[in-house]
């Protein structure tokens, strides 16, 4: 089989839309299949033909018009230009599958269409959850989404408020199918539980991934745990902002690479994921590879991605967050529990889901498309 897959982004950008698209490639290059990666050429250096471990990637300058009206005007030769440079990318696949809509969704559309192609798109959460809130400021993002919706032959979600936010936007979203986000469960190990009362977190310093709420509540859990330890990976723009309010027992390890990660969970007996909004929440599954439990945000599509074990809670809420924690440092989820439940989100089963339906899916002719 020919499989497109579009992200939003793709490597040198990192990110777990990224990764989706490069696991999900690598598993389907493994079963025989021929893939191809198709995504927005930005920065404009980057090369329009690469090799990413072993995974073709071809880089279009994806774009909408946005409101310069000169850009308006040739927005049309613009688009029978950059369907010219989908034809010449080489033979033509079986499926079309967009991962995270942005940008390349309505050229795609038109391409699929014209292909008679089946197209898929798949909401990452990227509706109400990306922290430049893009669709809240352009009504060209969101008239994107309702017009590759529309076309799409199947939609699907990586979690259910994912599906949720998204219908909010584009209507055919509701009740969509949800295939969860995966992980390589190889890459981990399970090792012994700490004693102490030790938490990780680790992700991006932004906002939305709620590290000031989590700093916040662990001052609480010390009043109870004075040898309690929070660890925190990673780095962003909050850095800075985060060092001025973590108080005693708080520690910043920088960026992490996937082997800091598993030291950091050899070094942990909880894991927490605070976040104010999270599509999907990947660091969780991460987390219970390595046979830990998770205290994480009901603000979101982790309930998805735990499948309800460890301890959900609104971050916004310190005592709630604080008493959680708590709980799972002298309760916690039973390590080959966690490591079951992500060793069932591996890529391979994850791959499995979306073959099936490029198997048996078939393009939506205009007379079949949703109003």
């Amino acid at each position: 089989m020919r499989i497109m897959l579009a992200p939003s982004a793709f490597h040198p950008s990192r990110g777990g839309v990224e990764e989706l698209t490069l696991q999900l490639a690598k598993d389907y290059q493994h079963r025989g299949h021929d893939v191809t990666v198709v995504v927005n050429q930005h920065p404009a250096d980057l090369p329009a033909s690469d090799v990413v471990e072993a995974v073709q990637v071809r880089r279009l300058p994806f774009a909408l018009p946005g409101f310069n009206p000169r850009r308006l005007v040739r927005y049309p030769s613009y688009l029978r230009s950059l369907l010219g440079q989908l034809d010449q990318l080489g033979p033509v696949p079986d499926v079309v599958h967009v991962q995270c809509a942005s940008s390349q969704v309505v050229p795609l559309a038109l391409w699929s269409a014209r292909r008679q192609v089946p197209l898929i798109v798949t909401t990452q959460g990227e509706v109400t959850m990306d922290a430049g809130r893009v669709y809240q400021q352009s009504a060209q993002m969101r008239m994107s989404l309702r017009f590759g919706s529309r076309r799409a032959s199947v939609l699907t979600a990586c979690s259910r408020r994912a599906a949720d936010d998204a219908a909010g936007v584009a209507q055919s979203f509701q009740g969509c199918r949800v295939i969860p986000n995966g992980v390589d469960p190889t890459q981990w190990k399970v090792t012994p539980l700490p004693a102490q009362p030790t938490y990780a977190a680790w992700g991006r310093h932004v906002p939305q991934k709620g590290l000031d709420l989590l700093i916040q509540a662990f001052s609480l859990v010390r009043k109870q745990l004075p040898c309690a330890v929070l660890r925190i990976g990673g780095d962003g723009p909050e850095l800075e902002r985060l060092k001025a309010l973590a108080g005693p027992g708080v520690e910043f390890l920088g960026t992490l690479d996937r082997a800091a990660v598993q030291a950091l969970m050899d070094r942990s007996r909880v894991a927490i994921v605070p976040s104010r909004l999270e599509p999907f929440g990947i660091v969780a599954v991460e987390a219970m590879a390595c046979g830990r439990g998770v205290v994480w945000s009901t603000n979101g599509g982790l309930e998805d991605a735990t499948a309800g074990l460890g301890w959900g809670v609104d971050p916004r809420d310190p005592q709630a967050l604080a008493k959680a924690m708590v709980q799972a440092y002298e309760n916690p989820v039973d390590p080959a529990a966690a490591r079951a439940h992500a060793e069932s989100l591996s890529w391979q089963h994850i791959g499995d889901q979306y073959l099936d339906i490029y198997k048996t899916t078939r393009w939506r002719a205009p007379s079949e498309q949703r109003s």
